[in-house]
């Protein structure tokens, strides 16, 4: 973890996170931060709603530097070839918007992530990765993208930003 310390993704997801933990108080939603050890589970906060892991926008790839909340990576195996977060961890991942947070059922949307992306179909090209397996080089994760709006076919609340 230490070498993504500090890096334009780190410092954008603390950024996102601590937005977030604003809109728990504004919602009434007691929490406390997750210990170092709770984050290593993909665990942010621990609240009287459930343990929340909080995604903050991502770029679609390297290349391109905007952030956008369109199309969502996916995590079923981590850089070690271990469970991703879509198997462990949270009760509920909140995926940032422009202006609000999506919520899922961590479990449902891992259900709906094993129907939906075909892993065993591999591509060599993360932009070809639109619900196939991807793996980036040198690491033994194992990813897909998704389309928001199809994730929504799924229970979510969606938690306006103000």
């Amino acid at each position: 973890m230490s070498h993504w310390k500090n890096s334009e993704s780190w410092n954008h997801g603390q950024i996102v996170e601590n937005e977030f933990s604003n809109l728990l108080d504004l919602r009434g939603v007691s929490w406390k931060k997750a210990t170092r050890q709770e984050q290593f589970r993909h665990i942010d906060y621990n609240t009287s709603i459930g343990s929340i892991d909080v995604k903050a926008k991502k770029k679609i790839s390297r290349s391109n530097s905007k952030y956008q909340s369109d199309f969502i990576w996916l995590e079923f195996k981590n850089v070690q070839g271990k469970h991703g977060w879509l198997w462990c961890g949270a009760d509920i991942i909140a995926f940032e918007r422009d202006n609000d947070f999506v919520l899922f059922r961590r479990p449902e949307l891992l259900e709906w992530a094993m129907k939906r992306c075909k892993t065993t179909k591999l591509v060599e090209n993360s932009r070809d990765a639109l619900y196939k397996g991807y793996t980036r080089k040198g690491r033994k994760d194992l990813i897909s993208i998704a389309k928001m709006k199809d994730m929504m076919e799924i229970y979510h609340r969606v938690w306006k930003k103000s």
